[in-house]
């Protein structure tokens, strides 16, 4: 095992890095022990006693020894409704030991997950940090004995782009696209692997096909992609033929590789499993995801990666990206639907250097697995959007914060910041131009509270995940003091978009919403991440993208938004999804439950996540939630609850603390008889 404390000293001696030493040291010794804590908070010149409370605040790290094996099992709402707690009682009764434990000769170590964040595979077993999805009791004596679950997919290493670099910004792009340009095969067979796929065995997949193709001597192209969304059909792999329309095969497993070059060899007709969950998308985000190589930025740039921020560098007019972001109507996408536009005006007016623009990819809410999607699958078009933004405020300086299980998000991000930089797109002049920019990956530790922006930038500066009293606000002292902007990764998604096609245009869809990512799970047919037009109705969503009820039973209600989210009765499933309308589409989970789901046992699963992921800062909200969950195991007092829950909504700091007894009240405002109120 490498010593936990040899990576020391890549890190410099500052307090901001406290997150990455406690991050590389539990990777190395796959927990911390007192003594790589005291010798942390040494290199780092941090109070020991402050080491020590930053490492039992973020739920990601260990400070006891786990056993040689972890079995995590989700018991999130996405996978509890599907079997994930009857998983994890089969579980304990086949390794002997209950769930938080630890057997007594150090086997293995059975913890539950609040979220494993493979929603629409649901239900998920992690088995030393691999997945495996739609698991069914049958296949826990092959996954728990070491075999049979799926690893992550190694992809090829890509080359090094050159071009004649010179002349104006969009001159210099043209030469690494005419780069881009050369060998490209004629028949791409694209298979979608995202940390979803690869659960349900994406990864065997593409070796196979790659193995095949090449015994085979044929020309076509074998590639890696991100998902489209159609989890439900994974692993499926996208047919590509110049001056052809996409055919999308699905579910292709590895032994069934062969017959699948056999039948496009021989032009039999393919059966396209995409057209029924298309059709009623707007896909514009999503509009490169699962059709290009998520490693090449070569691909990327045959899609028109970085031609919209070319031509904006060009015009040397930033506040023009702003006035299109506002003319959009742009909305953050990350649940509070604040207005962009203002945002990056004041951080661009705000006086003080270096200027600093965070993405928020942490996304920590069970249920919602949006942004993974859009990193894994078109990495740089985040990276240009980045651009984009930072050009529009003056930011000289980047951090892309990503969940610290999101280990495909990261490799992936890495590998595109990595490309970018050799091609001149990042770090000084940046395109030939006076714009420089520098981008950093820094990695969370779990957190539910990292959603809110201000709780993220503690924890960039190496403290607890607490949120900042406000004024001032991030855009005039954010980072280190300096003004900072901050998005999440949903929201500056639609950045290039606007830009390149105008404001106006995106403010035409959605009744001047735009369009919205929504993660469908629970009891539907069709589970996966879509992209709709705000003010779809969640019948369409359900019964139409989704196709209905998986288990045949009608559906009795929604989880809509994730624990700050609310519980919905059919009775308004044609009310249009608009932010703070009678149905607020939130962060955009969309958890079915059938008809015999215990909507009690949801409400609580909700609370009680947002019980144990309260930051303890402010006493309603520390204090509030945990009595309003003990309410929930009694006979409930609605009046009682109502009253505690105004409490927390009114008095909590941060707007997750205001948010936390929504799910409450609406499932007892719809569906009081669960609660045994009359």
């Amino acid at each position: 095992m490498t010593d936990p404390t040899d990576s020391l000293a890549a890190f410099p001696r500052e307090r901001t890095w406290l997150l990455p030493a406690l991050r590389a040291a539990q990777q190395a010794e796959r927990w911390l022990s007192p003594e790589t804590l005291d010798r942390i908070a040494a290199h780092l010149r941090v109070p020991t006693s402050e080491v020590w409370g930053v490492a039992s605040h973020y739920p990601e790290l260990r400070l006891a020894r786990p056993g040689r094996r972890i079995v995590r099992v989700c018991t999130g709402v996405s996978c509890r409704v599907v079997g994930g707690r009857e998983l994890l009682a089969a579980c304990e009764q086949r390794l002997g030991v209950r769930a938080g434990q630890t057997s007594a000769d150090g086997a293995a170590t059975l913890e539950e997950l609040d979220c494993a964040f493979a929603c629409s595979v649901a239900p998920v077993v992690e088995v030393d940090h691999a997945l495996q999805g739609r698991v069914m009791p049958g296949d826990l004596a092959a996954l728990l004995g070491g075999v049979g679950y799926h690893h992550a997919v190694s992809t090829p290493t890509v080359g090094v782009l050159t071009g004649a670099a010179s002349g104006s910004p969009t001159q210099y792009l043209a030469a690494f696209v005419r780069a881009a340009q050369r060998g490209r095969a004629a028949t791409r067979l694209v298979v979608g692997v995202g940390s979803c796929s690869i659960a349900v065995g994406a990864g065997e997949t593409i070796a196979a096909l790659r193995d095949e193709v090449a015994r085979r001597m044929l020309p076509d192209a074998v590639v890696a992609a991100g998902c489209h969304g159609m989890c439900w059909a994974a692993p499926t792999v996208t047919v590509l033929r110049e001056g052809s329309a996409p055919v999308v095969i699905g579910p292709v497993a590895a032994a069934e590789v062969p017959r699948l070059l056999d039948a496009l060899s021989s032009s039999d007709a393919l059966r396209d499993v995409s057209g029924d969950v298309m059709g009623p998308q707007h896909r514009v985000l999503l509009e490169r995801c699962g059709l290009i190589d998520a490693d090449d930025i070569a691909d990327a740039l045959r899609h028109d990666a970085y031609a919209t921020f070319a031509r904006a560098l060009e015009a040397g007019a930033p506040e023009r990206v702003i006035e299109e972001v506002r003319a959009a109507g742009l909305a953050g996408r990350g649940g509070a639907y604040f207005q962009t536009a203002v945002k990056w005006a004041g951080c661009r007016a705000a006086a003080g250097a270096p200027k600093y623009i965070v993405v928020n990819g942490e996304e920590g809410e069970p249920g919602i697995f949006k942004d993974r999607h859009l990193m894994e699958g078109d990495p740089h078009r985040l990276l240009e959007a980045v651009l984009l933004a930072a050009y529009a405020v003056g930011a000289a300086r980047g951090v892309l914060y990503i969940h610290g299980e999101a280990e495909l998000s990261a490799e992936r991000v890495a590998g595109a910041i990595a490309q970018a930089r050799r091609c001149g797109l990042l770090g000084d002049r940046i395109l030939g131009s006076d714009f420089s920019l520098e981008i950093e990956i820094r990695r969370g530790l779990g957190g539910f509270v990292l959603g809110e922006e201000t709780a993220l930038l503690e924890s960039i500066e190496g403290r607890r995940a607490m949120p900042r009293t406000r004024p001032p606000f991030p855009v005039e002292a954010g980072l280190w003091g300096k003004p900072t902007v901050i998005n999440n990764v949903e929201t500056l998604f639609a950045v290039p978009s606007i830009v390149a096609r105008g404001g106006a245009w995106f403010a035409g869809l959605g009744g001047g919403q735009g369009t919205k990512l929504f993660g469908l799970s629970g009891h539907v047919r069709r589970p996966g991440v879509v992209e709709m037009e705000l003010g779809c109705t969640l019948r369409t969503l359900i019964d139409t993208v989704g196709g209905g009820s998986s288990t045949g039973r009608p559906i009795r209600a929604a989880v809509v938004g994730g624990p700050s989210g609310s519980v919905v009765n059919p009775r308004h499933f044609d009310e249009p999804l608009i932010p703070r309308g009678p149905v607020n589409p939130g962060t955009g989970g969309v958890v079915a439950l059938d008809e015999r789901a215990s909507v009690r046992d949801v409400v609580r699963t909700l609370l009680a996540f947002n019980t144990r992921e309260s930051c303890g800062k402010c006493t309603p909200c520390r204090e509030g939630t945990a009595r309003l969950l003990a309410m929930l195991d009694a006979p409930v007092d609605q009046a009682t609850v109502k009253r505690l829950s105004e409490v927390i909504q009114l008095a909590s700091l941060c707007g997750l603390g205001q948010a936390a007894p929504f799910a409450v009240l609406s499932g007892l405002a719809e569906f009081p008889g669960e609660f045994g109120v009359s």
